[in-house]
């Protein structure tokens, strides 16, 4: 066993060398090292050193990620067919967590189906123990760590969102779920990579399914991302972020005029969401293909009037259209959701009064506004002074409450928001420009892609023969276009 761990710890050299290795000489030699383990057997991975240690115990999973992983997968495939005796479930957990937070990240892309392994073994021991939430974390830095960008959809997005869901772990998953999705596997135009050691490599190129750190995702699986992501960050009263997770769906490509079932549910929602972060309905985004806005408006027609109403009505209306349509929230498992949106109709209404007012009395502001959630003013100044108390502590409301020597406590508004201080605006600017340019950089690579994508040129050289082209034109010829030449290859 000792002859055999100099073998396969022989790489990479460490320490490492004065002149670094080229990516052909890396490539090279990790490739060998591959080779090599991939030989040992599962058994012989589970024996011990010569000082009765465990592999897991003697090799450095920062350092040598490869062998390492091996080993890794040789113990929970031992566990799975009852031969691993000596297996310590418990110990094994905490190797595998580790594993995932200290990869060495250049190494983990010639392995893709062990690494995919370990995650599904984290999921697969937590779930088993009823405790999923547990491994919400660990997958999630699993995938940050494989790509800091998050731009590339895998199948462990999905496996992650879901077990938020099911767990209401949403805090541990958001870094993940925040991210914008760019690429999702299965495009055809990027180049097949020359080494896959290559650092400068966009996310698109080795997260693939040919190096088996990725598999092709179905229509509907790439949908649910987007609508569960939405839906994790409802739970979070990230009303931003959920409104761009769902907007993804609502506006996803299709193959036909219709959308799908998942797509009309996320649509509800964005309405919903809409209405809470902005307080009005929101018009369908620009890239939304013709077929299927003109069928969202059908399909959601309760949620839309609801809306309408929230932006122009009274707030009895409001409440009476919300209890009319009991039945249709129950069903789509939205009546969270009403009950958020019915609470925030006055609160809608005390921020607009800064449009009016610098300072209003709290019984002023009673007066002025009404609960949507019973039809009527709070029956109490308390009960005002506490809702804007609320209000201004969640960050809602940017304004000072104030109680007076005498006479009731006075609300001034701030006009220019919450004022942040120096420390906070330059952590402000300097993420601001971190995502700039990280998104800038995606950007230059999808053009690229696009460059050299054959469907599109097609799509580019048959718009510019037709100049009478409406608004919607080009936008619902492109998805003609993509429905002739199946350019989804995930469908």
């Amino acid at each position: 066993m000792d002859d055999l761990l100099s073998k396969i710890l022989s790489f990479p050299p460490h320490p490492p060398p004065h002149v670094p290795l080229s990516d052909q000489q890396y490539d090279d030699g990790i490739k060998d090292q591959i080779e090599i383990v991939k030989k040992i057997s599962g058994q012989k991975m589970l024996q011990q050193t010569s000082g009765g240690e465990n592999m897991l115990e003697v090799i450095n999973p920062a350092l040598n990620t490869v062998p390492y992983a091996f080993c890794l997968v040789a113990n929970l495939e031992a566990v799975a067919k009852n031969t691993g005796k000596g297996v310590n479930m418990d110990i094994l957990w905490g190797k595998m967590v580790e594993f995932l937070d200290v990869f060495d990240t250049r190494q983990i892309r010639y392995i893709g189906e062990e690494f995919n392994h370990i995650v599904r073994g984290v999921a697969d021991f937590a779930r088993n123990s009823r405790q999923g939430y547990l491994a919400v974390a660990p997958i999630r830095n699993a995938i940050l760590r494989l790509d800091p960008s998050g731009s590339m959809l895998t199948a462990n997005h999905i496996l992650l969102v879901k077990l938020a869901m099911d767990t209401r772990n949403y805090q541990d998953a958001a870094p993940v779920l925040k991210k914008f999705i760019l690429y999702v596997p299965g495009y055809s135009a990027l180049p097949k990579p020359k080494y896959l050691c290559d650092m400068t490599l966009s996310p698109a190129a080795f997260i693939t399914p040919a190096t088996k750190l990725n598999v092709k995702l179905k229509y509907p699986e790439i949908l649910e991302y987007f609508l569960y992501s939405g839906m994790a960050h409802i739970g979070l009263r990230d009303w931003e972020n959920a409104l761009h997770c769902l907007e993804s769906a609502v506006t996803y490509p299709t193959k036909d005029s219709s959308p799908s079932k998942i797509m009309v549910e996320a649509y509800k929602k964005w309405i919903l969401v809409g209405l809470l972060m902005e307080g009005k309905l929101l018009p369908l985004p620009k890239s939304t293909s013709s077929g299927p806005s003109k069928n969202y408006h059908t399909l959601a027609k309760p949620y839309e009037t609801l809306a309408q109403i929230f932006e122009n009505g009274t707030a009895s209306r409001l409440k009476s259209e919300a209890d009319a349509g009991v039945q249709w929230w129950r069903n789509d498992s939205n009546t969270g959701l009403i009950l958020q949106v019915l609470a925030a109709y006055q609160q809608f209404q005390i921020r607009q009064l800064a449009n009016v007012y610098s300072k209003i009395s709290i019984p002023e502001v009673v007066s002025l506004t009404t609960s949507a959630e019973t039809g009527y003013k709070l029956a109490t100044p308390q009960a005002g002074e506490a809702l804007v108390q609320a209000m201004i502590q969640r960050g809602e409301l940017h304004a000072t409450l104030s109680g007076p020597p005498t006479g009731p406590p006075i609300l001034t508004f701030s006009p220019s928001g919450t004022a942040l201080t120096e420390p906070q605006m330059q952590r402000e600017l300097a993420a601001s420009t971190a995502r700039i340019q990280a998104l800038t950089k995606e950007i230059k690579q999808t053009d690229r892609m696009l460059t050299h994508d054959t469907q599109y040129i097609k799509f580019v050289v048959k718009q510019k023969k037709n100049k009478s082209n409406t608004e919607d034109g080009p936008m619902q010829e492109w998805n003609e276009l993509a429905e002739d030449e199946d350019i989804m290859s995930m469908y």
